[in-house]
């Protein structure tokens, strides 16, 4: 018996914990240096979704803009479109095929 009480004493404490660790980060940002003076200072930036190499946040496609990555991601776009149209004429054709005995009969 003792040992479930003392369990559920460390589960109130980390509870406890858990709620002052989180109003004191509440507020706060990433911690990195808003001013580009600063020597630590990141601009604003997301990565190419192929590569992961740092890119303007403008940039549409979000790819580096490198030969590679563009064939990759042409491929990629293919790909979804032809996910997208399969999502959607898979159930209509299976639709079809159930409705159609019977209103043909």
């Amino acid at each position: 018996m003792g040992n479930k009480e003392k369990l559920a004493d460390q589960i109130r404490s980390n509870v406890a914990l858990a709620s002052d660790t989180e109003k004191k980060r509440k507020g706060k940002g990433t911690g990195l240096p808003k001013s580009a003076s600063s020597s630590s200072y990141v601009a604003p930036h997301r990565h190419c979704v192929v590569c992961h190499t740092p890119i303007s946040i403008k940039h549409e496609p979000p790819i580096c803009g490198e030969k590679k990555c563009s064939d990759e991601w042409d491929n990629r776009e293919r790909q979804r479109k032809r996910w997208t149209i399969l999502l959607y004429l898979a159930p209509a054709i299976m639709v079809a095929a159930l409705f159609l005995p019977i209103v043909l009969s």
